[in-house]
């Protein structure tokens, strides 16, 4: 069982205008799918400035415009150009992922004696839930106002069998914006009608220098994480969670991950590039500090809050410049990186990691933020430690 998050999500009544000279929540037309269903943009302004807008086709997150260091704003999401450029596009860009996000070893696990066969890809695993993800559906949504945030509630059922998983699972994903901090954070619930296992995540690229503007050479990692997930040769996990001591992957203090990436050796060379399940400690439920980015170019500093046990960091490695942003640019190789809250990959067949099953009558609750400011002047190399919010 997943255990809630220990977190309230207080959503006010619904609202889709303006609320207030401060802050502004409005929609637009986004276009028609190739199956004919009608998608909105939505975005949100706060008083600060900072933006957050996103679709309803897979509740992809479109653009987060945030300050540099001189107060000019810029996306920081990398995002395309139009509907059809997401629906033929394969890299999920700031969508929705489920209903089970990372690797499923083999294709199948078995919960309380049931063996559940999923549907393999190519090297014979389950890899986001499989084809048809949730990043391909135009999820219900329901925009709401209080006092001290804006957003919106999208709703997917996921009916019994879906992708092969038991269970009609219902989802509700909530976008919420601070009113008066560059903030926003993606709260997630799920209730089950039947036994089965749920791993949710946004699959969100970032930039901080700015959507398009190429590599990473400017930015700064940290990760408050001592431990990894080692992975067999598929890059499902094994079980073991290793030390990120004396490795590549230890990323305790802020670090310039460029020259790891020119010359990937030892844990990086496999994916030639990061592409890694790094492990928190904290209580089950806590919202903490996991990681702080950031980027000497602009100023800009992203610190990110979650109550997950993992994320997956992901460096872009699979980016080929085939696709395009919205601002013309091609996203190549390591021009951005991915940082997927989660549980761990393959936890429905690794007994000791912490468990993705839910059943009928619990909430499977999970909260992450992303919180937006000024690096200081000079770099810190102070340890990224898992502050509590």
């Amino acid at each position: 069982m997943i255990r809630p998050a220990l977190l309230a999500l207080a959503l006010a009544g619904a609202a889709s205008v303006a609320h207030g000279a401060d802050t502004r929540i409005a929609t637009r037309p986004y276009g028609t799918t190739a199956a004919g269903q009608a998608v909105e943009q939505v975005t949100l302004t706060n008083a600060r400035g900072m933006t957050l807008s996103y679709i309803d086709y897979g509740a992809t997150i479109t653009g987060a415009t945030v300050a540099d260091r001189q107060g000019r704003r810029a996306n920081v999401v990398l995002d395309l150009p139009d509907l059809a450029a997401y629906e033929r596009g394969r890299a999920k860009h700031a969508a929705i992922i489920g209903r089970y996000a990372g690797r499923i070893g083999k294709a199948r696990y078995t919960l309380d004696g049931k063996t559940v066969e999923l549907i393999p890809n190519a090297r014979g695993m389950t890899v986001h839930g499989g084809p048809d993800g949730y990043e391909k559906r135009v999820w219900r949504r329901r925009d709401f106002a209080d006092k001290a945030s804006i957003g919106s509630v999208y709703t997917l059922v996921s009916p019994d069998g879906d992708q092969r998983f038991p269970g009609t699972l219902t989802i509700e994903v909530t976008y919420r914006l601070q009113r008066a901090r560059d903030e926003f954070s993606i709260e997630y619930a799920a209730r089950t009608d039947a036994p089965t296992v749920v791993n949710l995540t946004n699959h969100g690229y970032f930039n901080l220098a700015g959507a398009g503007s190429g590599g990473l050479a400017t930015h700064r990692f940290c990760i408050a994480a001592e431990r990894y997930a080692v992975t067999d040769d598929v890059r499902v996990p094994t079980g073991e969670l290793a030390s990120v001591a004396g490795t590549p992957l230890d990323l305790r203090r802020p670090t310039d991950i460029t020259p790891l990436l020119a010359k990937p050796e030892g844990a990086l060379a496999p994916p030639q590039g990061f592409d890694h399940s790094y492990v928190f400690d904290q209580p089950a439920g806590q919202l903490v500090r996991a990681a702080v980015i950031d980027d000497s170019a602009s100023g800009r500093r992203m610190e990110i809050f979650t109550t997950e046990p993992s994320a997956q960091f992901y460096t872009a490695n699979g980016f080929d410049g085939v696709e395009r942003g919205s601002t013309g640019q091609p996203y190549r190789k390591h021009d951005a990186f991915a940082f997927e809250t989660q549980h761990l990959p393959d936890s429905p067949n690794q007994s000791a990691f912490p468990s993705t099953a839910l059943y009928p009558g619990q909430v499977m609750r999970s909260v992450t933020t992303f919180r937006f400011g000024v690096a200081p002047a000079r770099t810190d190399f102070s340890p990224c430690t898992s502050a509590p919010r």
